[in-house]
């Protein structure tokens, strides 16, 4: 008879539990506490650093309703142009119409600084040389439904005349806005609708448009900040030809296409639509006279 083998002890099974000293929980936790302290800070930190920059430099001190005057006159920087889209004008998102996120409308605008150098040239130099056509109230209300950020409810900041305006405009006889006072119709939203208005009703006319040198000449007589000194190194890069060569004696010639950038095409654009409305004005009054 076979001797039975022996009993099986404890030691002989597969042990598939934890070690004896594991590595000590509260350990981990203590590290994992630290690490998220150390984001937190190394976060709050830079939260305020980026605050203090802001208060510190006007140079960044821009909001997307500021900055969208400037793209109306100059498309080229718009964010729906722009090949490198992430981290660049975030609050213009572009999903349904060419305009800005309204809830960051008074947001500082997350730009770089060339294009923020390219704002503050624009505003000091050009915004307030800007020509304004006629503002009829079928287009304004358009403008208004298509760029809701200058409607008073989305515009925390809109004067109180100018609220108050809106609300009878549906009322009011038809007319030419554009004669309103600028309390009532301030001077950035007429900059916003004439750049609605170019970039949706105008572009190919502006494109297109191609000015003689003598009216060239006698739009920087009227807007001299457009003149060539004030240009040149700036957009030496894209408008190398910028205005060269203007000072020619040539009265029948016309700016060559190269000479003028996207910006200057718009303003000499509205000079002289403003001017033919002008003289349409003129030629009744000098009839008048003439049979009198």
């Amino acid at each position: 008879m076979s001797t039975p083998p022996p009993e099986l002890q404890e030691k002989d099974f597969i042990q598939e539990g934890y070690k004896k000293n594991p590595f000590p929980f509260w350990l981990w936790l203590f590290l994992l506490t630290v690490i998220l302290a150390l984001l937190w800070g190394g976060s709050s930190w830079y939260s305020g650093r980026i605050s203090t920059l802001f208060k510190e430099s006007p140079f960044l001190q821009v909001t997307n309703r500021q900055v969208s005057l400037f793209l109306w006159q100059n498309p080229e920087f718009m964010r729906i142009n722009s090949k490198q889209k992430s981290g660049y004008l975030t609050g213009f998102q572009y999903v349904d119409n060419v305009t800005m996120e309204l809830a960051s409308a008074d947001h500082y605008v997350d730009a770089p600084p060339e294009l923020l150098f390219r704002y503050h040239t624009w505003s000091r130099l050009v915004k307030d040389e800007t020509s304004f056509g006629k503002i009829n109230q079928a287009d304004f209300h358009k403008f208004l439904d298509e760029v809701p950020e200058w409607q008073p409810p989305y515009w925390p900041a809109a004067p109180k005349e100018y609220v108050q305006m809106v609300q009878v405009l549906a009322s009011r006889q038809k007319e030419d806005l554009n004669t309103l006072e600028v309390s009532d119709l301030p001077t950035d939203v007429r900059i916003a609708f004439q750049g609605w208005k170019n970039y949706f009703k105008d572009g190919e006319a502006i494109n297109q448009v191609k000015p003689t040198l003598p009216e060239m000449r006698q739009f920087l007589v009227s807007y001299p900040h457009y003149a060539r000194n004030f240009w040149r190194n700036i957009v030496a890069n894209s408008n190398p030809d910028y205005l060269k060569n203007l000072s020619v004696n040539d009265s029948e010639g016309v700016v060559p296409a190269n000479a003028m950038s996207p910006f200057l095409k718009v303003a000499i654009f509205n000079y002289l639509q403003d001017q033919d409305k002008k003289i349409e004005k003129e030629v009744p009054k000098m009839k008048r006279e003439v049979v009198e």
